[in-house]
């Protein structure tokens, strides 16, 4: 009954406030709103191109350059797709690649990067021309490509790829044909005399015209393949990623709106006169969470809302999933708020908040960030939130997908409430 009353009491000062209402529900939809509206859907991927790029690895050179057959297929694909090849190990340091995979510049620098774009859902699709390509054509032998895609990504980028492949090597195939059996003719024919040269060539030409066309074989076989799905990493739309990442952002305003909270409380006096009460500190804290978390989860629906309803976000496949991981969210920044006020933390909160916000990919996603802070975000609680969101709303994870992210964020918010209980004093001393 305590906790309750303490529960009902923080609420009523919570809703009273109404700057900080505003500040918790009307800004993170000021900076929704504009982005949402403002940006196209694929805003976040910086490599949407109107000819769709295909990273590329030829181990088919002679003397650094592409021999016949192999160019042929090269300016086929090029019709089509913006070919990416030289990677460097630049390339491979920015994709997290273990730096054997690119020690140095070169085919397998190459195809470590495709496999790498692919993963990291910067491709849809990427392509390993093995080397002996064009010898193996000129032999009339049969070779067969990587193809290296997206399962999770549209197919149309792998449908476009196969296509043009398949064409080149119907030509390759036609081509080769009609030279052999040319090669082979005019041998012959050389050998008889001329007025038996020309009859012969008048039955050839009419036995062409009444024959069936062969069927031809491909010269060149696709094998497609693809990372495991646990590899991949989706790059999130506009919506997937603003409004997630701006409502993350303000709850864990929440930390400087129950910092405030305390210490109006302890200014006001109120907190001196709590001690002749039966009222416990834990029931006073516990109280005190509850109503943080009652607010924060109505931050979270709202903007979730006016998400799905306005701008179509999928809410994803278990809403079970996502309300246990956004009341994790709310504890963590709830407990984080109660450890402040009681260690009397007070100054530059918010400008922590920003900050930390950025590093966890709230703004913008934390895969744009080098490598180095990438790993010393993950300190961070924000950056747990953003990749169970991510797991839920953009990869059509459930509960098992996120479990992970909300021990992580339980635990937090165990250490910093079990810090807030042995540091508070209802009196005003430390």
């Amino acid at each position: 009954m305590r906790l309750l009353a303490t529960l009902r009491k923080d609420l009523l000062l919570l809703l009273r406030d109404r700057g900080e209402m505003a500040a918790l529900f009307l800004m993170p939809l000021a900076f929704i709103l504009p982005i949402c509206l403002a940006f196209p859907a694929d805003g976040y991927n910086l490599n949407a191109d109107e000819k769709p790029g295909l990273p590329l690895a030829v181990y088919d050179l002679v003397d650094g350059q592409p021999p016949l057959h192999t160019q042929e297929l090269l300016d086929s694909l090029a019709e089509t797709f913006r070919l990416e090849t030289n990677h460097s190990p630049a390339d491979g340091a920015r994709l997290a690649l273990d730096p054997s995979a690119c020690a140095a510049s070169g085919a397998a620098c190459d195809e470590a990067v495709v496999r790498g774009r692919i993963q990291r859902d910067e491709r849809s699709a990427g392509l390993v021309i093995p080397a002996g390509l064009s010898a193996a054509v000129d032999a009339g032998q049969h070779i067969s490509l990587t193809l290296v895609y997206n399962p999770a990504r549209s197919p149309v980028d792998r449908q476009l790829v196969e296509a043009a492949i398949t064409g080149s090597s119907m030509q390759l195939s036609i081509q080769n044909q009609l030279t052999n059996g040319l090669g082979q003719f005019e041998d012959l024919i050389d050998l008889v005399p001329e007025e038996v040269q020309a009859q012969i060539r008048r039955q050839v030409q009419g036995a062409e015209e009444a024959a069936p066309q062969p069927t031809l074989q491909p010269a060149l076989a696709v094998v497609t393949t693809h990372p495991a799905a646990a590899q991949i990493t989706k790059t999130p739309s506009t919506v997937q990623q603003t409004i997630p990442g701006y409502t993350v952002m303000f709850v864990y305003f929440l930390i400087g709106t129950v910092t405030a909270s305390l210490q109006l409380e302890r200014n006001t006096g109120m907190l001196r006169r709590l001690p002749v009460t039966p009222l416990r500190r834990s029931a006073f804290l516990g109280g005190k969470m509850l109503a943080g978390l009652l607010i924060g989860v109505l931050q979270v629906a709202a903007m979730f809302a006016i998400g799905a309803i306005f701008f179509h976000l999928d809410l994803g496949r278990d809403w079970g999933a996502l309300l246990l991981h956004t009341a994790a969210v709310v504890l963590s920044a709830v407990c984080i708020g109660l450890a402040a006020a009681a260690y009397r933390i007070e100054r530059g909160i918010n400008i922590f908040l920003i900050v930390a916000a950025l590093l966890a990919g709230c703004a913008f996603p934390a895969d744009w960030l080098p490598p180095a802070l990438r790993t010393v975000n993950v300190v961070l609680p924000q950056t747990w939130a953003m990749r169970g969101y991510q797991d839920l709303l953009t990869r059509g994870g459930g509960l098992a997908a996120v479990l992970p992210e909300i021990g992580v964020l339980l635990a937090i918010a165990a250490v910093f409430f079990l810090l807030a209980q042995r540091r508070f004093r209802f009196a005003g001393g430390e």
